[in-house]
């Protein structure tokens, strides 16, 4: 999704802060509506923005007529709400109000994401009715939120400006609040009451990244400012006479707001918050919409002087760029607007570290789990369609062992003696669950055989975790083990958890690997998610899916036996026990069929009263039996000898750098039980870009 551009509409834009943090993010985007209804803020977005599409007030126009967009982003002005709602989430929204129209775009409109700022005392506006009212009206759309409030000096802004922010995402996963990292007290006893509740949150706020330097006022004065911001009257010239000269300029710089005094009302008759005088060596208060900004104390010709910022001051402390100034000098705005404008506006660098987290957002790795992971076949996958595993676990000394060497880590032991909750969140779910108890090979005892249990195991991981879907592997057999009971108990009990699911047995033949090898594929989704399944040969059937899975088509052999095997081989060789049962069998197949001398002839289930062969580049399935001893692996007739391990990780699609033990029956076992990579990627894969 790194090339994506995103289509955003921006309302209450005033002069364009959201947009102004946006364009300095990693996310690519252009905004296709904006409205604010002021005329002065107008002209100056207009001068930044010309190509913005800007509309006036949002009031006026339907919400239909408002193009369709990926995020929505909006400034918001606080008002209360109705008491006399039921506390119902959109139907408790007073239309009076200015959220109500956000709601109602958004409702229409559907965008994937939104994100709103509204003043730091949102959180206890109203005794909390407020922000509960928008947060229950935003889970009400079906997004799932999360909300903080940010101080603009954590982002290498020089004031302190508390803001809170919302951001929604539209029908994604939900999960508990993350309240250890929540700074402020009223938003920590928001989040826990939350946690109590049903309510679809997720944590997105902890993760931004936050300036560890900060900007103190000094930085961003200019040189030259006009004598009309300057504070002149001759009592303050003998009150500054007055002040410590030392002290003042020795002040260290710190991340705090530092008011070094108040002018005496006799010498500035105005409200005590318009006589307070700042340092330049620390932040800035919030900025108002009003043109008694920020009052500092400048020394400059041997003389201390007070004066408050200029306009484009104002918006320097807000963390506007210079070329966005630049261009707003030139739009002959009073400075009374710039003031209002500047003190209305959101600050930029805390939008541009917002997108940039919500660009890691979207483009995270989709996380999966690796239940009985052998030696990792699923996880070779799934990490080469770019997820990320979070946790495996194998109960087999050897194979975990050989998954240890290949991936830097151990899995975890036995999943019946693992508690969900010790199993990090997760988007995706694999197992290749036990095949023993399903297999024609073993006693077919199914659900009464204690490993055949194992698969409740992965039932209540997928019901404690409730994972965005799931891909289960097992052998052919389970499709008619206990006459379909077997199979039946499995659909159902995934069904019955919410979710979607189709399965399909494939032959690696069909898939490009020169082994003959059936096994059962099952494919999930979770109902939410409302993606679907391609009927067999009919693409794009069922149109009630928003997304449809397909499973991969057939593709021709990418290489046979004679492609991957190794000449120079000394060891192992055939037992003269083996050599005498496979010369007793040849003759009888060699009169039978036609041999074709170009291809290798492979001999497998080499028995005194039976041998089977194959002359065709292909090799039989590859079984756990191989791991028993005596002749259960497939030996190289021409050569007298079994395939070695490393033939037969070819023949499973592995990579010539994955580490196995050779001349070990534990290796073959491994082997034996494992997964075919390219099959698995190929699902993988699709599986991936849909949940994307």
């Amino acid at each position: 999704m790194d090339n994506k551009s995103f289509k955003i509409v921006s309302l209450f834009s005033g002069v364009g802060g959201f947009e102004e943090g946006i364009t300095k993010s990693k996310i690519k985007a252009s905004v296709i509506f904006s409205s604010e209804i002021d005329k002065y803020a107008q002209k100056s977005y207009l001068i930044n923005f010309p190509k913005n599409n800007l509309h006036g007030d949002i009031k006026q126009i339907n919400e239909q007529n408002i193009p369709n967009h990926d995020i929505l982003v909006a400034g918001f002005p606080c008002q209360s709400f109705s008491i006399t709602g039921k506390r119902e989430g959109f139907n408790d929204v007073s239309r009076g109000t200015l959220f109500f129209d956000i709601a109602r775009i958004i409702k229409e409109k559907k965008p994937k994401y939104i994100l709103l700022e509204n003043v730091k005392n949102l959180i206890s506006h109203d005794k909390g009715f407020t922000i509960r009212t928008i947060l229950n009206t935003l889970n009400d759309l079906d997004y799932t939120v999360d909300f903080s409030v940010l101080n603009s000096a954590d982002f290498n802004v020089p004031q302190s400006r508390e803001r809170t922010y919302i951001i929604g995402i539209y029908q994604y996963e939900t999960e508990l609040f993350n309240i250890n990292n929540c700074d402020l007290p009223k938003v920590k006893d928001l989040k826990k009451q939350l946690n109590k509740e049903k309510f679809k949150g997720f944590n997105f706020f902890d993760k931004i990244k936050r300036n560890e330097e900060f900007t103190v006022i000094s930085k961003i004065l200019d040189n030259v400012v006009d004598d009309k911001y300057y504070f002149n009257s001759s009592k303050k010239d003998e009150f500054y006479k007055t002040l410590n000269k030392d002290k003042i300029l020795n002040d260290n710089k710190t991340k705090k707001i530092n008011k070094l005094f108040d002018f005496p009302k006799e010498i500035h008759n105005d409200m005590e918050r318009q006589r307070r005088v700042h340092s330049i060596n620390g932040l800035s208060p919030t900025l108002l919409a009003r043109s008694d900004t920020t009052k500092i104390l400048e020394y400059k010709d041997g003389r201390f002087r007070v004066r408050k910022f200029t306009p484009y001051e104002n918006f320097k402390i807000q963390g506007f760029s210079n070329d966005f100034i630049n261009n707003l000098k030139n739009a002959n705005v009073s400075d009374t607007q710039l003031y209002k404008q500047s003190g209305n506006a959101v600050s930029p660098p805390v939008i541009t570290s917002i997108f940039n987290n919500l660009y890691d957002f979207i483009n995270k790795k989709l996380k999966f789990i690796d239940l009985f992971a052998g030696i990792g076949g699923f996880r070779l996958a799934f990490e080469n369609v770019g997820a990320e595993c979070v946790f495996s676990s194998e109960i087999d000394q050897y194979a975990i062992e050989t998954y240890e060497k290949n991936f830097g880590e151990k899995p975890n032991g036995d999943i019946s003696k693992i508690d969900s909750k010790e199993i990090p969140n997760f988007d995706i779910l694999c197992a290749g669950f036990p095949c023993q108890p399903f297999s024609i090979g073993g006693l077919r005892l199914g659900f009464e055989d204690t490993r055949g249990t194992l698969f409740f195991q992965v039932a209540r991981i997928i019901k404690e975790k409730k994972p965005k879907a799931f891909l289960l592997e097992n052998v052919k057999g389970l499709v008619n083990h206990n006459k379909g009971n077997t199979l039946s108990v499995i659909e159902n009990t995934l069904k019955n958890m919410g979710y979607i699911l189709k399965y399909k047995v494939i032959n690696a033949l069909d898939y490009g690997i020169p082994q003959n090898r059936e096994r059962w594929y099952c494919v999930g989704f979770r109902n939410d998610l409302n993606i679907g399944f391609e009927k067999e040969n009919i693409p794009n059937a069922d149109n009630s899916y928003s997304n449809l899975f397909s499973f991969p088509l057939k593709q021709k052999l990418k290489f046979h036996i004679e492609d991957i095997v190794d000449s120079n081989i000394k060891d192992y060789k055939c037992t003269d026990k083996c050599i005498e049962n496979i010369k007793k069998h040849l003759d009888i197949y060699i009169t039978k069929k036609e041999i074709n001398t170009k291809k290798l002839i492979i001999a497998n289930e080499i028995r005194p009263s039976r041998c089977q062969f194959r002359n065709n580049g292909t090799v039989p399935c590859l079984t756990a039996k191989m791991g028993t001893g005596g002749n259960n692996v497939p030996v190289i007739v021409d050569y007298n000898r079994k395939l070695t391990e490393r033939e037969c990780l070819r023949l499973m699609g592995y990579p010539e750098h994955f580490y196995i033990k050779e001349n070990n029956y534990h290796s073959y076992k491994q082997l034996g039980n494992s997964v075919v990579i390219p099959i698995i990627e190929s699902l993988a894969k699709k599986m991936v870009s849909l949940l994307e």
